[in-house]
């Protein structure tokens, strides 16, 4: 294209024809700026003169949109001064269309702030909105809270339904939180099942409270996904600030907040407070700790006996895992597990675990009367299982240690057995082949229903303390128990009480068909040597030294008989 200086055309290749949508008659003579329009004709403009001005080389690219609705197109243009030139005697402008380069940036762009799956705000888009929210309520003196919200139990259901099942679950769940969201708060996805949602013009910490929990109530709605109906539940941080936090401190503080809520139960929100940043600092201690309490041997098992509730003679013990700490003493497991989870350190401690009960098993029962009988119960992570080869590992613990497997209950929480895979279905077939029993533990805390418990191999119900404690400050609580015995009964399993604290329990659950039971009524998790001299297996010594004597007495008499038989004949 030629133009002269002051932008009249000369002349117009085709291909600048149909850019500028006109034919050539219509174009020749007239002034360029006149086919484009606001900020982009007064960029022409700006061209057109630095062009003229410059008496050496190229001048630009400079970008230029032209058109309107579908027919818009990006250009690029490149000007050189020719008007010396007696052939040309103008500006020669030179024109390509950039649309597509254009298109491609700007969808880079979104990439760059959406989430693609869900199409809400990414991480980095939700930091500079916080930063901008932080700034404005500086200014306004309003308040500004960030919600982190991390989904339960998501991997479970990611596992057993598959990716796709779960890509859809997230998408849902991102229009449950922005369906109860006002439409000024910016939600995100940041990540995984991680969502967070920005809260401005915020009067006072209560309101973001109300809006997590309104949220929470919105997300356990049933949700249908493969014929199934399922239940999500989400942890909530909430951190508050009236403009005078750090952006990332902001963050970091939800962050920490919804890590307690997990920690408290799960499916709650909690605020964020000062002193949690005292207990993350703990964490972060006890991560770096707990490769050293493996390679140290810092951890050690004690031992609750699981009791006849009739004859408080001892039927077996379940082992349960402590951390001897050197600074902080003696650490319960509800203090490290999840953090040995999260740090990938569960299944090395399960095999610990499994090893070291069963040789303490077998060298601990060589001193009771019917010692070969006792079970012992032990407790496996979900991640155990999901991560390691947990056959292995117990069909090694058996060998070494030469405990019968019949004498092994293991024992997974109701959530993990009712969330497993078909891999893990597997799994438990493959333990089941061993001799091993099975146990769901914490019974009647998840969604069991008969089916379930139909399709896994299972042993033993534990009826979760939660039912125990029920039978003697509620209504409902016997009838509960009794469902579960019954349920028992029917499917040919063992039940076991946790929690037994009272004696009206133990009657109760006795009364009520439930045989077997464990808890502080009885005696705390100790060692076995102190438990060698518990009431509990003095009581079976007895009996099972009283059994031998009928028996030996049976056998005596039996001979006497036989001999007078043979007299007689």
């Amino acid at each position: 294209m030629i133009v002269s200086p002051e932008g009249i055309l000369r002349f117009a290749s085709p291909a600048c024809e149909r850019m500028l949508g006109a034919k050539p008659d219509e174009i020749i003579g007239r002034d360029l700026a006149e086919f484009w329009t606001g900020e982009d004709c007064e960029r022409l403009k700006a061209f057109l003169t630095e062009v003229a001005a410059s008496h050496s080389g190229t001048i630009g690219p400079v970008e230029l949109g032209i058109g309107r609705g579908a027919q818009h197109r990006f250009t690029e243009c490149v000007g050189t001064n020719l008007t010396r030139d007696s052939a040309v005697q103008g500006l020669a402008l030179n024109f390509r269309d950039i649309s597509e380069r254009k298109a491609l940036e700007a969808q880079l762009r979104q990439l760059a702030l959406q989430d693609p799956l869900t199409q809400l705000a990414n991480r980095s888009l939700f930091r500079d909105r916080v930063h901008h929210a932080l700034t404005l309520a500086q200014r306004n003196k309003s308040g500004v809270a960030v919600m982190f919200l991390d989904l339960d139990n998501f991997k479970n259901i990611n596992d057993s339904l598959g990716h796709d099942a779960g890509d859809r679950l997230l998408r849902n769940v991102a229009q449950r939180i922005v369906a109860a969201c006002r439409s000024s708060d910016t939600v995100a996805r940041l990540g995984g099942d991680e969502f967070a949602v920005l809260l401005e013009g915020v009067a006072a910490v209560a309101e973001v409270e109300g809006s997590a929990g309104a949220l929470i109530e919105k997300l356990q709605a049933p949700l249908a996904l493969d014929g199934k109906a399922l239940r999500v539940t989400a942890s909530i941080g909430i951190a508050y600030s009236a403009g005078e936090s750090a952006p990332e401190a902001l963050l970091s503080n939800a962050d920490i907040a919804m890590y307690h809520a997990k920690a408290a139960g799960k499916s709650r929100y909690i605020t964020f407070r000062p002193q949690m940043q005292d207990l993350l600092q703990e964490r972060m201690r006890l991560e770096a700790d707990i490769s050293r309490a493996l390679a140290q041997q810092e951890l050690f098992l004690e031992y609750q006996p699981i009791v006849d509730l009739g004859s408080r003679s001892i039927l077996g013990v379940e082992a349960l895992v402590r951390w001897r700490h050197p600074e902080a003493g003696v650490l319960m497991p509800a203090r490290f597990i999840q953090v040995m989870e999260e740090c990938g350190h569960v299944a090395e401690l399960g095999r610990w675990v499994l090893g070291q009960a069963c040789r303490d098993m077998c060298a601990w029962r060589e001193s009771i009367a019917g010692g070969s009988a006792l079970r012992l119960a032990v407790n496996i992570s979900a991640r155990h299982l999901e991560q390691g080869d947990l056959v292995h590992d117990v069909t090694q613990a058996l060998r070494e240690s030469g405990l019968e497997p019949d004498n092994l209950v293991i024992e997974l929480t109701e959530s993990t057995i009712m969330a497993s895979s078909g891999a893990n279905l597997e799994r438990f077939r493959r333990l089941k082949a061993l001799g091993i029993r099975l146990a769901i533990d914490d019974f009647g805390t998840g969604y069991s229903s008969l089916s379930y418990l139909h399709r896994f191999p299972i042993d033993i119900l534990k009826i979760d303390r939660s039912f125990v404690s029920r039978l003697t400050n509620s209504d409902t609580g016997p009838e509960l128990v009794r469902t579960v015995v019954t349920l028992g009964e029917t499917l040919g399993l063992d039940t076991v009480a946790e929690g037994i604290e009272l004696e009206e329990q133990a009657a109760a659950l006795l009364a009520l068909g439930c045989v077997a039971g464990q808890g502080f009524l009885f005696a705390r998790a100790g060692s076995l040597d102190d438990l060698l001299h518990s009431p509990f297996v003095a009581r079976r010594n007895a009996l099972w030294t009283a059994q031998a004597a009928r028996e030996a007495l049976s056998a005596t008499g039996r001979f006497k008989a036989l001999r007078a038989l043979d007299r007689s004949a």
